[in-house]
């Protein structure tokens, strides 16, 4: 039985794409480990949809600082580089696939590749020096932390250089990560493939019984989840509500907020600032297992990304969570959104524009037709290959092209 080892720095139970990559693998008969982050009270062994989990003692820090970002991803690091070379005693590995960020990950694969010849896969979820130059040069206040953040862009970019060149195969998540990729390393073109970051329709499927009809309890229902960063403009979306509850006529919204991170405070106090206590609900992170159904009882699922150099590059899965189970979604005009998804399939509005999203909730409220026409549309793209069905076969495929010959095996 082959052997894939995932390494990936998250709580697995709470990471869409490496579970599905998982599944995938483990369907088409790979033995399948994963190593990762360990929270208080999880057991450091364990399984998951048919994969062993080896959860490491390192914990997240959102929202901390430079340093603190340094020490975990590098203690992480070394971490995962020891186990792997346990796990190789007892099931040798073929293949380990890296999941980013950080993209220097892949350096806790080179002590086993140095033991025996393995296949090695870098998963480039995001473009690392925009993600850390949008998180800490540009929020940097003194001279002094922005010198450091500027140096700790600068190493990123030098690690993402080297860690690209290691790889046997890179994966990006959308076309313009490709792009960018292969304008930084034109040699490792034919080697650089998307994946993109899109669900399992069998999970996400839409009509299923017992689903929300339009505004069934008459309340126009509006669902975020995911991560509470300043990544995604869910501020944007408090402030739209707020204008949609206080306008000529008002519309009795409701919005349900379902994730957690460093920018929960803010949009607490957002909320009691516009005295939106009674109609926004933090639920907290739900269980990954409970996301589709949340999604289902929905009007309206957001896909809120504050547009800047990073984000422009990418697109959120929440966009085709939001397709794939039939709801008209609400996302910020992007470029890759634009490449990716027609745009009859999902209403946008201009990033950092409350007036605009809340004008185009107005304009969906009003008008049936167009949400029917959207939703189909939106399924329709889903068939049409934006579902994990299309994207997890071409990834089993790639994996056994980069197995071992089998005289190295063993």
């Amino acid at each position: 039985m082959p052997h894939l080892a995932l390494v990936v720095h998250s709580y697995v139970d709470e990471d869409p794409r490496v579970r599905r990559a998982a599944r995938s693998a483990v369907a088409a008969g790979w033995r399948v480990s994963i190593v990762s982050l360990r929270r208080d009270g999880d057991p450091a062994r364990g399984e998951l949809d048919g994969a062993h989990l080896y959860r490491q003692p390192v914990q997240r820090h959102q929202g901390a600082g430079i340093g603190t970002y340094v020490v975990e991803y590098g203690r992480f690091t070394m971490l995962a580089a020891r186990e792997l070379l346990r796990i190789n005693r007892d099931h040798p590995i073929d293949v380990v696939h890296v999941n980013s960020v950080p993209d220097w990950l892949v350096f806790a694969a080179l002590p086993l590749r140095r033991r025996r010849r393995i296949g090695l896969i870098l998963d480039l979820h995001e473009a690392s020096p925009e993600l850390f130059r949008m998180r800490f040069a540009r929020s940097s206040r003194s001279w002094l932390t922005r010198s450091a953040a500027k140096a700790l862009v600068w190493l990123v970019s030098f690690a993402e250089r080297r860690s690209v060149a290691l790889a046997d195969w890179i994966f990006v998540t959308a076309p313009r990560l490709r792009d960018r990729l292969v304008a930084i390393s034109p040699h490792r073109a034919n080697e650089v493939e998307i994946v993109l970051n899109v669900p399992e329709t069998e999970r996400f499927a839409a009509a299923t019984a017992g689903d929300r009809t339009w505004m069934a309890d008459g309340e126009l229902r509006l669902v975020y989840t995911g991560a509470l960063t300043p990544i995604y403009e869910v501020d944007v979306i408090i402030r739209a509500v707020a204008l949609l509850r206080s306008g000529d006529p008002r519309l009795p919204v409701r919005l349900i907020i379902a994730g957690r991170g460093d920018q929960e405070p803010v949009l607490r106090a957002l909320v009691v600032e516009h005295g939106l206590t009674e109609a926004v609900d933090f639920i907290g992170r739900i269980p990954f297992e409970e996301v589709p159904a949340l999604i289902r009882s929905a009007d309206i699922a957001l896909a809120p990304t504050r547009l800047d150099e990073f984000t422009d590059l990418s697109i959120s899965n929440k966009v085709f969570e939001g397709m794939a189970s039939g709801r008209v979604v609400l996302g910020t005009r992007l470029k890759t959104l634009d490449d990716l998804v027609p745009e009859a399939a999902v209403a946008r509005y201009t990033s950092g524009s409350a007036q605009e999203a809340a004008a185009v909730i107005r304009r969906l409220a009003a008008d049936p037709a167009e949400r029917a026409s959207r939703i189909a549309s939106g399924l329709a793209a889903i068939r049409d290959g934006l579902s994990w069905e299309a994207a997890g076969a071409a990834y089993v495929h790639r994996l056994t092209e980069l197995m071992p010959p089998t005289s190295d095996l063993r």
